[in-house]
């Protein structure tokens, strides 16, 4: 037993990286990106995190908020438009909102507002 604690290499202390999870397809763009950044015949080998920290600063506003839209279910965006609704309707319950926009008598833009994020996409 004292051999198998003998053996074991200690953990490094020094280590300032931290492991980040990615799916297969992501990390073979990752792994062609890099042999493409690496064909080159001077100068020391980039890094994954080189080339993910540049792209990570290419990252834009309007890209985060393409994000943040993709990871809406369609209960989060009938639950917003409910909430919308509620604004001018602060007495209507969750059921007449759902009677009315099955119904078709809520106005249009109530309509737009529950199907707005998907045509985004």
């Amino acid at each position: 037993m004292n051999n198998e604690l003998q053996t074991k290499k200690p953990k490094s202390k020094n280590s300032t990286g931290a492991p980040v999870r990615v799916s297969n397809e992501t990390k073979k763009i990752l792994t062609k990106l890099l042999d493409k950044a690496n064909k080159k015949s001077f100068g020391k080998r980039i890094k994954p995190d080189a080339l993910i920290a540049t792209a990570l600063k290419l990252v834009a506003d309007n890209h985060l908020k393409k994000l943040q839209e993709n990871s809406l279910s369609n209960a989060d965006r009938l639950e917003m438009a409910f909430k919308e609704y509620k604004k001018g309707n602060s007495s209507a319950s969750k059921d007449d909102f759902l009677g009315r926009l099955l119904d078709g008598e809520s106005d249009n833009s109530l309509l737009e507002k529950v199907t707005n994020v998907t045509e985004e996409k």
